[in-house]
């Protein structure tokens, strides 16, 4: 019997009204510690942080009288040398303590970067306060959280001496309670959208606490059918009664109805992964790679983006796990299926949802910028600068004095996030991980009797992959 409403909608309309809580729902009550360690280490920003081959920059948003949130801090991560900053990726944190905690390093994080410095864009973390520690008051963009966005964008724009931020298009990441803020920001501003990845979660908010504003229907503003958008949620989470799950049915709940529309819009299901990031990012990453490459305006100061041509995409199939070209094969095209941009990205977008990886088969760009110098009393120290691997980060630095192997600079070794010890990687919520250790750093400092300013220094770079770089020649 056809009652009018898909299962899917009203197994959410079912949890709404029971109190289902999404995400990490109420975020854990350490707001007096954490609070005044965070402004402590914020006001480490009062000026530009040299970063990277690049410059960070902090402001802090307060609420208006009408907002619902408390408090709001945004830094922006500009890449040196650029004329013309052509759009912003935006790296907005999920709910919980933790994910609020560290929101700001996404502006950090060296693989984010080297795409934002690739298509000249300017990379953004938030961390967004909730009074009561109930993140509902921020993640719909109407009850304060937006206007905090577009205030701090003009700020940052004008601390930067680049005013254009304050105009630029966005790539939208978020996850968890994040996903349901890009999700909104997407139907609010689909002009301002290059492409939007949602990590565990969709448009309709599911918690306790509903927010003030509530939420749009999928099919509110066919405009953001035109916005490529992919979908990603852990294969773990898709389990009736599984804590998550509400994130996969308010995934299905607007992406089922866009893709009746033909919306340009993908879901990946993520192997072995629950609520956690995983290697997400290994798809995220192409993604953005490739439409930024196929949306930016040819002129650097327009904002107009192109539209992508739909029948020259390929489809995903979500059961088989199979893709097609729209173009070389007659498909019926189906919400089941998934719209892909390109043969890339599809194959990438396979890939992941077969083995909840992506393969990097080619080695990384060699350092940058080696210099050598003595130290007095102590040896040889070597500085050197590098830019991160997209497909795969970066594992190491291979240290040699006159061709031979003299020593390896790694990263902090995690036991649950980075057990191989990577020089970059991520945690939980795909911020990068430092822990209670600085980040490391890109030097070396030879200490062995062999140690001579005469001698030969190269560096390279290994990536996450095992693929070496070719060597760079320091210069003394």
């Amino acid at each position: 019997m056809k009652t009018g409403i898909s299962l899917s909608i009203l197994f959410l309309l079912t949890i709404l009204s029971s109190g289902f809580v999404f995400s990490s729902h109420i975020e854990a009550a350490d707001k007096s510690k954490s609070k005044n360690e965070i402004d402590k280490k914020n006001s480490e920003y009062a000026n530009p942080v040299a970063r990277n081959r690049g410059r960070l920059y902090q402001v802090s948003i307060p609420p208006r009288e009408q907002d619902a949130y408390e408090n709001a801090y945004y830094r922006l991560w500009v890449p040196d040398h650029v004329k013309q900053i052509r759009g912003v990726i935006v790296r907005q944190h999920g709910c919980g303590a933790g994910a609020r905690k560290y929101g700001l390093e996404h502006a950090d994080d060296l693989q984010w970067q080297a795409l934002a410095r690739k298509w000249d864009c300017a990379l953004l973390g938030t961390q967004i306060w909730a009074p009561e520690e109930e993140c509902s008051t921020w993640y719909m963009p109407a009850d304060g959280s937006e206007h905090a966005f577009f205030s701090a964008l003009q700020k940052l724009g004008k601390l930067s001496h680049h005013p254009e931020i304050a105009k630029a298009p966005w790539c939208l990441w978020g996850h968890s309670g994040g996903a349901l803020w890009v999700m909104n920001m997407l139907y609010r501003n689909p002009e301002r959208v290059i492409a939007v990845f949602p990590r565990s979660g969709g448009l309709a908010p599911v918690n306790r606490e509903l927010p003030r504003s509530q939420p749009l229907k999928p099919d509110s503003n066919s405009a953001v059918f035109q916005v490529p958008v992919m979908f990603c949620y852990g294969e773990k989470e898709n389990q009736p009664g599984e804590r998550f799950y509400a994130a996969v049915i308010g995934t299905h709940h607007v992406f089922d109805v866009a893709r009746e529309k033909q919306a340009q819009w993908s879901v990946a299901e993520h192997p072995g992964s629950s609520h956690e990031n995983s290697n997400s990012r290994l798809l995220a990453i192409r993604f953005f790679d490739s439409i930024l490459k196929q949306r930016l305006p040819n002129d650097s100061k327009s904002t107009k983006l192109k539209q992508l041509d739909y029948q020259s995409g390929w489809l995903g199939d979500l059961k088989s796990k199979s893709i097609q070209s729209l173009m070389k094969h007659q498909i019926v095209d189906s919400k089941q299926q998934s719209w892909l941009p390109d043969k890339k990205v599809a194959a990438a977008w396979r890939e992941l949802v077969k083995s909840g990886r992506i393969l990097d088969t080619s080695p990384p760009a060699a350092p940058l910028a080696v210099q050598v110098s003595s130290v007095s009393g102590k040896g040889v120290k070597l500085e050197w600068q590098a830019e991160a691997d997209l497909e795969s980060g970066i594992h190491a630095f291979q240290v040699y004095r006159d061709g031979e192997i003299i020593g390896t600079v790694q990263g902090h070794r995690n036991q649950r996030w980075n057990p191989e010890g990577h020089f970059h990687a991520w945690n939980y919520s795909d911020q990068p991980i430092f822990d209670d250790h600085p980040a490391p750093k890109m030097e070396f400092l030879d200490q062995t009797n062999e140690a001579s300013s005469k001698a030969k220094y190269e560096i390279s770079t290994v990536n996450q992959a095992g693929l070496k770089s070719s060597r760079t020649v320091g210069k003394k």
